[in-house]
């Protein structure tokens, strides 16, 4: 191996542990749920989306009903008069809406599809970011705990009261015990 790709290595390795010592794990988490929340709102965006192309196409479908009706009725009266060039006009138009309507019926479907999975993909990352959000609530609180447990030992309480740590406990255990065993408590 190279001294160059040796040192590489040692350089990235130590700017690992660097960014390692610097990244904040609670900063971290809680970017990690604002990027859920987020994602979560874009799916809710694309369904009230959904929702709004809904309303649209029926009030389309509406529309091209009433056109129906009125080419059917427009058809019978051209036939009753024996307009013929008119009703092959209306027979024409009549079947382009039919074909619009099957091609909206179809497309109904397909947002019927994209809506229900949509709806449980939403649905499960909802209850995926709650649980995330209580695992991080306890990691906070422990976290919190754990910082005022280190400062009450590295810095005693608010009256300048130091605590012993486990090893000083120790220390002082071994201590009584010898000074026990050589007749005296100290």
């Amino acid at each position: 191996m190279g001294m160059m790709t040796r040192i590489s290595r040692l350089f990235k390795a130590d700017l690992h542990g660097v960014m390692d010592q610097v990244e904040d794990k609670a900063l971290l988490l809680r970017q990690c749920v604002r990027e859920m929340e987020s994602s979560l709102q874009q799916k809710r965006q694309r369904l009230d989306g959904l929702n709004r192309t809904y309303r649209q196409m029926d009030a389309d479908r509406e529309a091209r009903g009433r056109e129906r009706q009125k080419v059917a009725a427009d058809l019978d009266l051209a036939v009753r008069k024996e307009k013929d060039d008119i009703a092959r006009a209306l027979i024409r138009k009549r079947l382009v809406l039919e074909a619009d309507d099957d091609r909206l019926a179809r497309r109904r479907q397909q947002l019927d599809a994209e809506h229900a999975r949509l709806g449980e993909v939403l649905r499960q990352q909802e209850e995926q970011l709650e649980r995330l959000k209580v695992k991080c609530a306890a990691y906070w609180q422990q976290t919190e705990r754990c910082a005022v447990d280190d400062a009450a030992e590295t810095w005693g309480d608010a009256a300048g009261h130091t605590y012993p740590t486990e090893a000083e406990i120790e220390l002082e255990l071994l201590r009584c015990k010898e000074s026990a065993s050589q007749g005296g408590v100290k």
